[in-house]
């Protein structure tokens, strides 16, 4: 089986790829959740006690694992990394984009503006990803992200840009 470990993040959000012992379906999940439901079986899955087959920040990766994962299990063709289209990443093509940013609120606005087109609406979390991938720290940033001027919170914690 696959037993590696790509990118784990001390973020909101860290996907893991689990397999459920009744029906060996295999999952991506939400690691900051306590528990799951198998979508094959229904069965109830505490986290903390499955084998995490492979970890990411990225749901793109978690989705190539389990490919990779299924392909293990049933014998088959293995799909290479290459398979997934970074591209299609709302984080990573923020990420490529913010770059060129010469100061920290261009960079920001530049994110913001790819998850607004990207996404619709976006939280902290997806810009810390977005931060993550430039390999840069962001302190407080759901009070910088309510400082931009083409950026408003229609709910507590969900932005969108303008």
């Amino acid at each position: 089986m696959c037993d590696c470990s790509v990118g784990v993040s001390t973020m909101n959000k860290t996907f893991g790829v689990i397999v459920c012992p009744e029906c060996k379906a295999a999952k991506a999940v939400d690691l900051t959740n306590d528990t799951t439901q198998c979508h094959d079986c229904g069965k109830r899955l505490v986290l903390e006690k499955m084998r995490i087959h492979y970890k990411t920040i990225s749901q793109e990766e978690a989705r190539w694992a389990i490919g990779r994962l299924n392909a293990e299990m049933r014998g088959g063709e293995l799909p290479e990394k290459e398979d997934v289209d970074e591209n299609d990443d709302p984080c990573v093509k923020a990420s490529k984009e913010a770059v060129i940013a010469d100061s920290e609120r261009e960079r920001l606005e530049i994110i913001c503006r790819v998850l607004g087109e990207e996404m619709e609406q976006f939280t902290s979390a997806d810009v810390k990803e977005v931060y993550s991938h430039l390999g840069k720290e962001c302190e407080d940033m759901e009070k910088k992200l309510r400082r931009l001027e083409d950026v408003y919170e229609p709910k507590e914690g969900v932005f969108r840009s303008v």
